[in-house]
């Protein structure tokens, strides 16, 4: 039995070996796709956001608020024109993302001490766009807002002190915490590397077990002890591998990318390791039902998408129906994505409520997905075995 033990891992290096494709999606792919995605979310955040200003009386006070919004961070006003008509045609052509519209009376309304109302509209087809947008034209304009009216109280003999309070009774002090920038990369990038890392471990661990059907321990050609012998062979050789390779994943992209990582390396090492055993049943039961390997990606592509929403990392579960919910508690993904960025980003482990629950999540869901696998296993390497020997196929399976 040792002696089929210790040649199983031969058999496995030697088939992982030979499928140059799978090698490489096994222990290249994972790390290549996440520095790339992370790498288009390397910005950090939406900057350069291109106006039109619809300016049809200039003066220096429309010039000043102008400029204002070309001079900020988040936007720059590369056209002002005069006519409304000719601002909505930039947008809908893609030159600009959004427009600012002076009205004729701007001008006059301030200087008789009136509100000056002022549009501003944006193209929120793109919604991360859209909301960057309104939130920093908002500070713009408040900005430029609190300048006039503090001038105006100077004006009439008060300190700047005494102006400023006024305009602003109450001073708000802003501490965003855990992600200061608001960076889409300090919020994604956690988050799709593990999805990355998900879908091709599993499509690893499904083809290596969906292969098996043509010669393997599926086929029905090989003894009961053996077939159940190179069945734990493949749980402990990709889920070795596994592990190294997600953890090599991780430190690569903190390191490349410069994540803080304010927590502990041990919790996010142990959190990794439960999330492998969990994923290791799901691929296993996944290439085991599967009639292909085709068939098997087949079905992680097409569930690559929800599954990342599903898991209340970028859409959170409050908002959910419940149903969707209560379905996502089955998936690995929802208690390994969201207490990553936990661990990482707010330096927090298993003391706290909901990265505790991840890890007895994820070995509930390894235990259950393992179970099931075996059943089935039995199941189609019996199935296999009677069609292959009718008579001694029931006899061998008793024996083993």
């Amino acid at each position: 039995m040792i002696r089929i033990f210790l040649k199983g891992f031969g058999r496995e290096i030697k088939m992982l070996w030979h499928d140059k494709r799978m090698l490489f999606m096994f222990l290249v792919a994972p790390v290549a796709l996440s520095i790339v995605v992370c790498g288009a979310f390397s910005g950090g955040i939406v900057n350069n956001i291109p106006l039109a200003a619809v300016d049809s009386n200039s003066s220096a006070k429309t010039r000043a608020l102008i400029d204002a919004f070309d001079q900020s961070d988040r936007f720059y006003v590369p056209y002002v024109v005069t006519d409304q008509e000719e601002a909505l045609s930039l947008m809908e052509s893609g030159e600009v993302l959004g427009v600012i519209v002076i009205p004729a009376d701007y001008t006059r309304a301030l200087q008789i001490g009136q509100q000056a109302e002022v549009l501003v509209g944006v193209n929120s087809a793109n919604n991360i766009v859209g909301n960057s947008a309104v939130v920093s034209i908002m500070q713009v304009v408040k900005t430029v807002s609190s300048q006039i009216a503090v001038k105006s109280f100077v004006a009439g003999g008060s300190t700047l002190g005494d102006g400023t309070a006024k305009v602003m009774p109450i001073s708000t002090v802003l501490r965003p915490w855990f992600n200061p920038q608001f960076s889409y990369l300090t919020y994604l990038g956690l988050g799709l590397t593990g999805l990355i890392f998900h879908q091709l471990f599993l499509m690893t661990v499904a083809t290596a077990f969906a292969e098996e059907k043509k010669e393997g321990i599926l086929s029905g050609k090989m003894t009961a002890m053996e077939s159940a012998i190179h069945f734990v062979n493949k749980f402990i050789f990709y889920g070795g591998l596994g592990y190294a390779n997600i953890l090599f994943n991780y430190y690569a992209i903190l390191k490349v990318f410069h994540f803080p990582m304010r927590g502990n390396q041990q919790d996010l090492a142990i959190l990794c390791g439960c999330f492998i055993l969990s994923l290791l049943g799901v691929g296993a039961l996944l290439g085991t039902l599967c009639k292909n390997t085709i068939h098997a990606i087949q079905w992680l592509m097409a569930l690559t998408y929800p599954l990342f929403i599903l898991s209340g990392f970028s859409w959170p579960h409050s908002e959910m129906p419940k149903a969707l919910v209560d379905g996502a508690q089955f998936l690995p993904s929802t208690h390994f994505l969201s207490p990553v960025r936990e661990i990482v980003l707010m330096g927090v482990g298993f003391e706290t409520k909901t990265v505790a629950h991840g890890k007895e999540m994820l070995l509930l869901l390894a235990l259950g997905a393992f179970v099931l696998s075996v059943l089935v296993f039995a199941g189609k390497a019996y199935e296999a075995k009677k069609r292959m020997h009718p008579k001694a196929a029931e006899k061998e399976v008793v024996q083993a």
